[in-house]
């Protein structure tokens, strides 16, 4: 009897154990699910600061040569917004001490857009040392993105990330953020206190393409004929894979890593593109431009001209745009990719191109170039002027005088002014190294 009862009890123990063990198990499992979840929240949301914080950095450099009201207000909403948006992030993340003068920055920020806002049109608000300010924000706001992009994140420390960002930005300048702040904070004390593969932005895309009105729809092996074609193979190689919808239907075709999609009305080939690795680069930035050149040429691609050229992962992208009677249509655009190990057209994108293209009239200037150059700031000297076509936010176009200038730091700008209404339309900072140029 004793026996029977010493075995329940070992068959209860174990049971109790086995019980245990699993909910501890299950606890574990939990807990290390909850800090995955913790853990890409804090990626997420540091990913957002990060991203704002470009932003406000590039938004003030623009603003310092922003010479109309327009512009001006323009940039500040910009700079409101993201504003918010770092503020909101930073509050998302591990709050320690570290945080104070990232905060206070954010504030002063948005503050200093809202007030720009007010002061447009307003004769009795005058805001003192106004470029002398523009310039110790876009100093402190240069600081923390670079320190918010070299900072080490760990989470699995909740302080410690604050603690790198807080030690990278006071290493950058020997004295501090917080001096900068201080300094700044005192010139605003007087401000009332208030409650564009590229720049321009893919909603062009998202309206019905121009170039496909009233165009007669091809057959599918008329567009296999132009696939081949684009992608630079026999026809043989690629197989119909049926069609798209969406705002451009389109003939699809792959075949030995390719994809190639063809409109079904026009017969325009909307990409191309050749899956595979490109390990080094060989030829030249020279080398590579001419190929996309000859690309061109041997498509009929006609009328189009090299804008802007970027390295990426042994990949020269070069984007061209319609040039129209002397304008430069960017709103018209084609993207091609040039492998840089043996010159081989690995992508082909004409999306804008598609979207946008049709015949225009442009209205005669009512103000000249030179009228136009009044408006510029005059930290400026202009490097080049022209005709250029830009989108609009509200997915219009308008043509603009694009003033190519420097800035006393060697910085390049675009300013794009209205020879309508002699208004800034926009600013773009062109960002230039050994791999090529962006724009922001």
């Amino acid at each position: 009897m004793k026996t029977r009862n010493a075995v329940r009890i070992i068959s209860f123990c174990l049971a109790a154990v086995i019980v245990a063990v699993g909910f501890l198990i299950k606890t574990v499992n939990k807990a290390n699910r909850y800090a995955l979840e913790l853990k890409n929240s804090y990626s997420k949301n540091l990913d957002d600061f990060n991203s704002a914080v470009d932003n406000i950095a590039i938004t003030l450099n623009k603003l310092q040569y922003a010479a109309t009201e327009k512009q001006v207000g323009s940039l500040a909403n910009i700079l409101l917004t993201e504003a918010e948006i770092s503020k909101a992030a930073l509050s998302q993340m591990p709050q320690t001490e570290e945080l104070t003068t990232l905060n206070r920055f954010f504030s002063q920020v948005g503050n200093y857009a809202l007030a720009l806002s007010e002061s447009i049109g307003n004769e009795d608000i005058t805001l003192e040392n106004t470029e002398e300010n523009i310039g110790i924000l876009a100093d402190t706001a240069k600081k923390i993105a670079e320190a918010s992009a070299t900072a080490q994140s760990s989470f699995n420390n909740d302080s410690y990330w604050a603690k790198e960002l807080e030690k990278e930005i006071n290493s950058l300048d020997d004295s501090g953020l917080s001096k900068s702040l201080n300094q700044l904070e005192d010139s605003l004390t007087d401000f009332p206190t208030l409650i564009y593969d590229g720049p321009y932005s893919d909603h062009l895309l998202e309206k019905e393409p121009s170039l496909l009105k009233d165009a007669p729809e091809v057959t599918e092996l008329t567009a296999l004929g132009t696939a081949a074609l684009f992608a630079d193979t026999k026809s043989s190689e690629l197989i119909p894979i049926g069609k798209t919808g969406g705002h451009i239907p389109s003939y699809c075709f792959e075949g030995n890593g390719m994809a190639v999609a063809v409109s079904v009305s026009g017969g325009h080939t909307l990409y191309m593109r050749k899956e595979r690795n490109v390990e080094n680069t060989i030829l030249s930035i020279e080398q590579a431009r001419e190929k996309a050149k000859r690309y061109l040429s041997r498509t009929e691609m006609t009328g189009f001209k090299e804008t802007y050229y970027f390295l990426n992962e042994n990949v020269l992208v070069i984007n061209y745009c319609y040039v129209d009677g002397g304008t430069l249509c960017y709103t018209d655009l084609i993207k091609i990719g040039v492998a840089m190990d043996n010159g081989e057209i690995v992508f082909y994108e004409a999306g804008g191109y598609i979207a946008n293209h049709r015949e225009r009239a442009f209205l005669t200037p009512v103000y000249s170039a030179e009228e136009a150059e009044a408006v510029l700031s005059k930290n400026l000297t202009v490097k080049g002027v022209g005709f250029a076509l830009i989108p609009t936010h509200s997915m219009e176009e308008i043509r603009c005088y694009e003033f190519h200038c420097q800035a006393p730091d060697n910085t390049e700008i675009l300013i794009y002014i209205n020879p309508s209404t002699l208004e800034e339309e926009d600013i773009l900072i062109l960002l230039k190294s050994d791999g090529g140029t962006l724009v922001k």
